[in-house]
Formats: structure tokens, C-alpha cells, sequence
């Protein structure tokens, strides 16, 4: 199977959040009410820990701001109005995340066994991949363990990954031959008569792939391995 790069992309924090006058952090909770779209801005409106965008899980008003080092824990209390141990993550992941915080390792959320890719300090996507039918792949350790624990093999996940990868091959076709089409229509381009019939009978193939892209995953297999 390829693998589609756009996954579990880099991230990179703005230089400074905003603060109090006086410099300090706001409270986690007024922060969250005012600010919270700086974090989400940063997480290029994703879930850091199953990728999904927020436009794919119901909209911004669904997802919630997470404490990458759990504040619940003692070592970690002083970080809980620090914007930079926020995360913009979806309810699932949030849920499942919870206090956890397994690394045994001082100072690193994972141990190169168990523990959590900081998205902000480490390229996840050393750490998984995603086939071109949507699932999941962990390349090392602790993908397998971050995978377990907040379920990324899920089916709805799957699905929304590879809707993902529908509609990528959709709008990179259409951005190819859209051009070409329009020429030929116009009376010039390269296509022959019977290559623009053909276009056309493309396009409307790849426009039911965007129509099965809202298809239970299970009817969608089905449709895509009867089409192959």
C-alpha cells in the first residue's frame, strides 16, 4: 500500500500566547473561553493525536483543549494554565488519554516504548503512517501503545482517513484535467473527441467516489473492490 503524506503533519507553537498584562498566564479555564483558537490554530484544527480535523469529527464546538502533561498528576500541577501543555484534541482522544502518563523516562513523555509523541517536539510521522485505504500503520514504538490506548484503529477513523484520501485523488485529477477539458471544449487542447468523452465519464466516476466518501465504511469496501 502507499503511504499519504499529508498525515500527522508537523506542528510548530507560535512564539508567545497570550498573557496577562503583567505577563502571567491566565486561568485554564478563562484562557480556553478567550484564547483557545491560538491552540487550535497551531494544531492546524486537528486532533494531535488521531489527526482528524475538526470539520470532520462536527465542527470546532465539538473538540476540546487537552493537558498534553496530565495536571492531576503532582509533578505536573503548575503546568495546568500553561498554554504550552494545551493541545487541541477530539473528545474520544481526550477521554481516553486522560491522566495517563506511563513514561518512565524523566523529563520525555515516552520512553521509546510506552508513553506519547510531544506533536510539537517530534515528527509523528516517524511514528505512523497511513495506508491508501485508511488504515493505520505504527512505525515504532510508542505509536503501539498511543494506537491501543486511544483506539486510532477504530473504524470511524479509518473511514475518515480514507475519505481523506478519496477526495485528495479527486481534487488532484480535477486540478490536472480540469484545464484540459475546458481547452478541448473551447476548440483547442490536446484531448481528441473521443479522450474528452472519456474525461467526462471520468469525472462523473470520481464524483461518485465523493458521494461514497459519506458511506458506512463496510458498503463503501464493498463498492470500491466490486469498481476495481
Amino acid at each position: 500500500m502507499s503511504k499519504v503524506s499529508e498525515f500527522f503533519g508537523p506542528l510548530k507553537r507560535r512564539p508567545k500566547y497570550t498573557t496577562k498584562p503583567d505577563g502571567t498566564f491566565y486561568s485554564f479555564t478563562y484562557f480556553r473561553e478567550n484564547f483557545r483558537a491560538e491552540i487550535v490554530e497551531d494544531c492546524q484544527y486537528r486532533c494531535v493525536y488521531c489527526d482528524c480535523h475538526e470539520a470532520e469529527m462536527g465542527g470546532n464546538e465539538v473538540m476540546e483543549l487537552d493537558h498534553f502533561r496530565p495536571w492531576s498528576r503532582p509533578e505536573f500541577a503548575g503546568l495546568k494554565n500553561d498554554p504550552n501543555n494545551l493541545n487541541h484534541g477530539c473528545p474520544r482522544c481526550n477521554r481516553l488519554k486522560g491522566p495517563h502518563w506511563p513514561s518512565t523516562k524523566a523529563g520525555s513523555p515516552h520512553d521509546s516504548k510506552v508513553g506519547f509523541v510531544d506533536p510539537f517536539n517530534e515528527k509523528r510521522a516517524d511514528y505512523f503512517s497511513v495506508n491508501d485505504d485508511g488504515t493505520l500503520v505504527c512505525r515504532q514504538d510508542p505509536g503501539r501503545y498511543i494506537a491501543d490506548l486511544l483506539q486510532l484503529h477504530r473504524p470511524l477513523l479509518q473511514r475518515l482517513r480514507l475519505r481523506r484520501v478519496l477526495r485528495r485523488a479527486v481534487n488532484t485529477y480535477i486540478a490536472k484535467m480540469l484545464p484540459e477539458i475546458e481547452a478541448a471544449k473551447a476548440g483547442g487542447g490536446t484531448l481528441t473527441r473521443e479522450q474528452l468523452a472519456a474525461e467526462w465519464l471520468k469525472l462523473k466516476d470520481y464524483q461518485r467516489l465523493l458521494d461514497l466518501c459519506d458511506a458506512p465504511l463496510k458498503e463503501l469496501k464493498t463498492l470500491l473492490s466490486a469498481a476495481a
